[in-house]
């Protein structure tokens, strides 16, 4: 029996559930497009999701899909498409990549008074975690952090100081990661409590949320508040790192794929000689053409990636993945928002668009949540064996 090419271009698609999950979210998303900045401002502003935005989600159960069974949905595909949709519109949901990322973090880590008090609460949307990791003077490099984590019999103590912590505003409990002596340690800290204290770092409310400095002064953390094991904290981040840089690789699909299409629909409409659109002349139309290639395939990985972390596969495979999808993925954002932006001339500095903040929100991606110098690295390294030095 000979197989035509639409059957067989269908093993490439995605999965039925998840491409109907796909369309409800972009039918959403798309009625709060023309919002898209007031969505932005609310989290600033008021340190809390926008009412309709949140009710959208709780009514979709859209909260539960990062965070694996049996409490919720499992299903970080599902939850990839949802915000690369909201990102196609402009609207690129950070905080959510946070609490599924920690979500994930304590169901493969446990222990199991994590999982039950927290997973059902993030699944509900109910709850809002957040990551403190890096320090100054290590950045990226998880092995180099200073902050302490002592274990005095009764609880932990935590020492240090925690940089570029987002949205420390909102979020109701932040996954501090520091040395214990033995090891590395990982706790649920309250930034809230007695000798934390957070400092507001002007970065322009990149993704659209606050980033703060963590100052951590002999802070007193219950023992139950343990996340993982004690001098194994290194179990908790790796899967912590695996989802977030993947749904950070959905959020530059989405942001790529919203300037795109701008920026193309710009190319047809805009003429400034001879009434011919701009679109017509190929350094403006050859550009486009390969952004929307590389946007083609960076979603295929980027989608197997979040497929295989579903599945639990191997996570050499996951890992060599997962960096090659940030990395591809923030390039193409940034390429794409920096091409919209030459092709929509002076409007897009008109601050009431929200362009800029999709530029920098582009820009950042291939800084954080790890620079894509260290996914190279990786890369390099673990893939095709060159040497470290």
């Amino acid at each position: 029996m000979t197989t035509t090419a639409s059957s067989r271009a269908e093993f490439f698609e995605l999965p039925l559930g998840t491409a109907e999950l796909a369309e409800r979210a972009r039918q959403a998303a798309a009625g709060l497009a023309d919002r898209a900045v007031e969505v932005r401002r609310h989290l600033i502003d008021h340190a809390e999701m926008h009412p309709e935005l949140r009710e959208v989600f709780r009514r979709n159960g859209w909260s539960a899909l990062g965070v694996p069974e049996p409490t919720g949905a499992g299903n970080l595909l599902g939850l990839a498409v949802v915000l690369e949709a909201f990102a196609a519109e402009g609207m690129v949901l950070w905080l959510p990549v946070l609490s599924a990322a920690v979500a994930h973090a304590l169901s493969q880590a446990g222990p199991e008074g994590a999982r039950e008090h927290w997973l059902p609460r993030v699944a509900a949307g109910s709850a809002q975690l957040g990551m403190a990791a890096t320090e100054s003077h290590s950045g990226h490099n998880l092995f180099g952090v200073r902050t302490a984590i002592r274990y005095d019999g009764e609880h932990f103590v935590v020492d240090g100081v925690k940089r570029i912590t987002s949205a420390l505003d909102v979020v109701d409990r932040v996954l501090v990661f520091g040395r214990d002596g033995s090891g590395y340690t990982c706790v649920l800290l309250d930034p809230r409590a007695p000798g934390a204290s957070a400092t507001e770092i002007p970065m322009g409310f990149r993704e659209g949320v606050r980033q703060f400095q963590l100052d951590l002064d002999r802070v007193v953390v219950p023992a139950e508040a343990l996340a993982g094991e004690r001098g194994r904290g290194l179990a908790v981040m790796w899967p912590f790192t695996h989802v977030e840089r993947a749904l950070t690789a959905a959020l530059c699909l989405g942001t790529a794929a919203y300037a795109l299409l701008r920026a193309t629909d710009r190319a047809r409409r805009r003429s400034i000689a001879a009434d011919r659109p701009i679109g017509v002349h190929q350094a403006v139309a050859h550009p486009l053409a390969a952004l929307h290639a590389r946007l083609a395939a960076a979603r295929l990985l980027v989608y197997r990636t979040a497929a295989r972390i579903d599945a639990r596969a191997d996570q050499r495979t996951v890992t060599a993945d997962i960096n090659a999808a940030k990395v591809l993925a923030a390039d193409l954002a940034f390429d794409a928002a920096d091409h919209a932006m030459q092709v929509l001339g002076a409007d897009a500095w008109d601050e009431r668009t929200g362009w800029r903040d999709v530029f920098l929100d582009a820009r950042l991606s291939r800084s954080g949540p790890i620079s894509n110098e260290f996914a190279l690295n990786h890369l390099a390294q673990h893939v095709l064996g060159l040497p470290a030095d």
